[in-house]
């Protein structure tokens, strides 16, 4: 017997990302886990350190930083993002009434929650970084005072910006898995080229890939720096379902 029920692309995609929200929970706890750890290596080490002294007086500076918490984040949600493209996430998509579009379309939903689940707690994860080493670090007599507390729109905006990077890297690593699937031997020449042009650039004293790391971090603009990281990830997410429309179904 057929049935006449037809699924609209909405309807299809909103089934398969309610559906990737709960077979993939566990990523969010993954998500606590690498936070957790990115906290460790903080508090347990600096990210620079100054020194003056007389004969008299010895002063040492120690500066911590929760770059540290970003950048593990960054590397979860484009490791996860690089998940979602592989072949047995790919396959459950099929138990739906549903195609490559509406998969992609959920995948980028998908994507979307986890880099805000991602920039709201990197933000606040920057919080408690403050309030361990405020509470272990011998008090307030040893920490500067200045801009060490941070107000709640200035905690909104930063929740906001790493969301957009998050973002940003999320798409870098669906392009990456798109491409991949493409042919087995781009597993091992894709990631050889990545590491081919980092080292060449160190080498060589290059500047480009941190002209395009600046392209984004310098600008001064909201609405250009929110621009520019929409664009971008738009223009990675297309590359990608493009490139996934040209992968087998089964």
């Amino acid at each position: 017997m057929m049935s006449l029920a037809r699924i609209s692309l909405g309807g299809a995609v909103k089934q398969q990302y309610l559906f990737k929200l709960r077979a993939y929970a566990n990523l969010f706890v993954s998500l606590v886990a690498v936070q957790i750890i990115a906290l460790l290596f903080t508090t347990g080490g600096m990210v620079g350190m100054s020194g003056m002294g007389s004969e008299y007086l010895d002063l040492e500076i120690r500066f911590y930083s929760g770059a540290i918490l970003f950048v593990f984040t960054a590397l979860w949600i484009a490791v996860n993002a690089f998940v979602l493209t592989l072949p047995l996430s790919r396959h459950v998509d099929f138990s739906f009434v549903t195609n490559r579009l509406s998969s992609n379309l959920a995948n980028f939903g998908f994507l979307v929650t986890a880099a805000v689940a991602g920039g709201v707690t990197v933000s606040l994860g920057s919080l408690l970084l403050r309030n361990v080493l405020y509470y272990t670090g011998g008090g307030s007599s040893l920490i500067i005072g200045a801009n060490f507390l941070v107000r709640p729109d200035e905690l909104l905006t930063g929740a906001a910006v790493g969301s957009l990077y998050l973002l940003l890297f999320g798409a870098a690593g669906y392009l990456a898995g798109a491409l991949i699937q493409l042919h087995r031997s781009l597993y091992v020449l894709l990631p050889a080229l990545v590491l081919g042009v980092l080292f060449y650039e160190a080498a060589h004293e290059q500047l480009r890939l941190l002209q395009v790391i600046n392209f984004y971090r310098l600008e001064a603009l909201p609405i250009l720096f929110i621009l520019k990281i929409v664009s971008s990830v738009l223009l990675l997410w297309s590359g990608a379902a493009l490139l996934s429309n040209r992968t087998e179904i089964g």
